[in-house]
């Protein structure tokens, strides 16, 4: 074996030297920036008006990305219904709370290091809420912020948009919860342009209970069954809320490219179970399973949500008619997902 020495005279040398330092520095920082250093594993909170949801998943810092969702649940607890006082009772307080722990010891045992999380409309409207969060905060260690409806509508935009292998070009993120809806389209400008609706789940029950059924909710909690002789009327109740939605949104709804993305519970959780649909569900099989199921009473719909399975088809069947929104293509995210990746909550 023939072994090549090279010899360099010292004024060789030095004139290498900052060569030599630099490459010796620049091996030295690839070894300090690891992808490691990106990776974080997070625990979101999505505390919305209906139901309390939990997502941990591994984070990429680096790149705002939500690498793999590793656990997922969710607690029914009905803040929208226990705040007629203009606060959250005793009882609903409490249910939270055992509600969020139960939550965060799943996440930790999956692994969760870091926890935060929002709340939304439900404690928009009562007197009490930065006090209840302060509560949570001591009982639970769990940061949960209170978001304005714009935020709410920006954050499900950004998990929703982020969930897409392919990205049309024309999106527009309809998102609808307990107690609010939003809809949100990104211009070309990059600004967003949002509908901020009063009208969900629970408020369209409730309006189905005291408009149509003469009903007060606080003695009648469901109403089913809402029957075929009131379902004209819950329709256009529904097609006058969504009256309000802005020209230019729906103007964006009607361009033929347009994909309308629905996020949340009653998309996904609601809709999409009740059709048994796949990737996307339409007007026709909305009505027809009004239709078959216009009858029926909670105990025949059964789950933890029957009091407003019906009034969710014909809330979404009401705005589809009245904004010529021909089909929705659910996407199974909901605020936690933009809570994982948002910087400002960690």
């Amino acid at each position: 074996m023939i072994i090549m020495l090279h010899y360099f005279s010292p004024k060789k040398v030095i004139l290498l030297f900052p060569v030599i330092v630099f490459i010796c520095f620049f091996n030295a920082c690839s070894h300090i920036a690891q992808p490691q250093d990106c990776v974080a594993y997070r625990a979101a909170f999505d505390v919305g008006s209906e139901t309390t949801k939990l997502k941990v998943a591994r984070v990429n810092k680096c790149l705002q990305k939500n690498e793999a969702i590793i656990y997922k649940n969710e607690v029914k607890v009905p803040y929208a219904e226990n705040h007629r006082s203009g606060a959250f009772s005793p009882q609903i307080r409490n249910s939270g709370i055992i509600a969020l722990t139960r939550l965060k010891n799943e996440a930790i045992n999956n692994g969760a290091e870091a926890f935060s999380g929002v709340a939304t409309e439900a404690f928009r409207q009562v007197s009490d809420t930065l006090e209840f969060l302060g509560e949570i905060k001591k009982q639970t260690a769990i940061a949960i912020k209170l978001i304005d409806q714009d935020q709410e509508a920006v954050l499900g935009y950004l998990a929703a948009t982020a969930a897409l292998t392919d990205r049309p070009e024309n999106i527009v993120v309809w998102d609808i919860g307990g107690a609010s809806m939003q809809m949100i389209l990104r211009k070309k400008d990059k600004e967003f342009l949002i509908y901020r609706g009063k009208i969900a789940s629970v408020s369209f029950k409730e309006r189905i209970l005291t408009q149509i059924q003469q009903q007060k909710p606080e003695k009648h909690l469901s109403p089913n069954p809402i029957g075929r002789e009131n379902l004209k009327k819950a329709i256009e109740m529904a097609s006058a809320a969504a009256g309000d939605v802005p020209e230019k949104i729906k103007k964006v709804i009607n361009e033929p490219d347009t994909v309308i993305l629905g996020i949340g519970g009653v998309h996904n959780e609601s809709i999409r179970k009740q059709l048994k649909s796949g990737a996307r569900y339409t007007q026709e099989e909305i009505m027809n399973a009004v239709n078959m199921r216009i009858g029926l009473n909670d105990k025949d719909i059964g789950g933890h949500y029957a009091d407003t399975e019906i009034s969710n088809l014909i809330l979404v069947l009401g705005f589809m008619e009245r904004l010529g929104i021909k089909e929705v293509m659910p996407v199974n995210v909901n605020l936690a997902d933009g809570v994982l990746i948002d910087q400002e909550f960690w």
